[in-house]
Formats: C-alpha cells, structure tokens, sequence
C-alpha cells in the first residue's frame, strides 16, 4: 500500500513538473504586432510547431492558432515576404521561451522596397533648374550643350507602392527658356523609376 502511494506521489509530480515545463497542454497564445505592412503575401511560421500565418495587407496585430506551453521553446519568422516590401523582427521578441513576458509581445517591422526616381532633360543651357518631389530637391546642371540630354535622380529613394508628385520648384536662369515636365505624377512600380520627363524650350 506504501509503494501504491508513493508511486501515485511520484507521478502525481511528474505531472507537475511536465507541465511546467511545456509537457503539458499549451495554455499561451503567440501573439504579437507588425507594423508597416501596406502589402500582401505576408507569411509568419512558428518553426517550432510548423503552423503557418497568413498577414493580410493592413494588418497590426497576430495570434498563432496553436497554443505553446510554459516554457516551450518558440520561434516565429518570416517564411514568406510580402511583394514589394521586406518584414523582419524588432529585436529578439520573436524567440525564446514561452511565457507571460514573451508570449504576447513577438512584434515584426515592415518597410517598402526603396526605388529610385529620376528622367531626363533636354534643352537645357543654363544653371538654376531645380525639381522637387515633396521635400526631397535636385538641382539640374547643364549638359556639354543645349541638344545633350542630362538624366538625373532624386537624392531620396521612393517606397514600393508609393505615390511621387514631382514638380519644378524653380525655373532655369538667364535664359528665355521655360521648362515644363511629363509623366511626374505616379505610384513607383516594383523597381526605379526613370520615365519623368523635362523639356526646355
């Protein structure tokens, strides 16, 4: 009878012990928070448990379905990167043991594939032309004459998806020539863009 009590005893504390070290049914839900993402295709996974996440476009907030246990080792990443854009995780909150301190705060950082964008000039022949795209300038030199068309890009790169408004802040100087744009207006593609064009004439 002693040994049934001890034996019950014994497992009895096995069973404490497995569950609190993730043996035993998982009671956290891994969750977290991305920001950024103005894009689709977005895909977490818990290598851990295999599950799979889809983050639709506009998303902050995630719960895996699959619950982790005290103490169960967890880590969650990116397994597939949206379209035009690149997520990864802030620090090491997506890694580790589970438990009230780290279950429920994994947090991603998304950002905008960068493009530059830039065109071209013709019948520039003096200083003073001067392009802007919101706060971001450039200034246009001449080329060797007035026939030779000057390419030129913005010193700030555009985000994928983003809109760009490219306008002329000043006009070229002593000269009678008025420069005047094309294709300035947009949504960058999935690459540079170099299709604005300047004519002064």
């Amino acid at each position: 009878m002693k040994s049934l009590y001890l034996r019950s005893g014994l497992a009895l504390l096995c069973a404490v012990i497995l569950s609190a070290c993730g043996g035993g049914n998982g009671s956290l839900a891994l969750s977290g928070t991305v920001s950024g993402l103005t894009k689709d295709g977005m895909v977490l996974v818990n290598t851990n448990t295999g599950e799979k996440l889809p983050i639709p476009n506009g998303t902050s907030t995630f719960v895996f379905t699959k619950l982790a246990a005290v103490d169960e080792q967890f880590n969650v990443i990116v397994d597939t990167q949206p379209t035009g854009a690149f997520c990864k995780p802030s620090g090491t909150t997506n890694t580790g043991k589970a438990n009230v301190y780290t279950a429920y705060y994994i947090a991603f950082v998304c950002t905008a594939n960068p493009w530059t964008l830039g065109g071209t000039v013709t019948g520039l022949d003096t200083k003073g032309l001067v392009l802007a795209n919101g706060a971001d300038t450039v200034a246009i030199l001449p080329g060797a004459s007035a026939s030779t068309p000057v390419s030129f890009t913005f010193p700030t790169k555009v985000g994928d998806g983003s809109p760009f408004g490219v306008t002329i802040l000043s006009q070229p100087k002593d000269t009678t020539k008025t420069c005047t744009l094309a294709n300035n207006v947009g949504t960058m593609p999935g690459g540079d863009y170099s299709q604005i064009v300047v004519t002064c004439q």
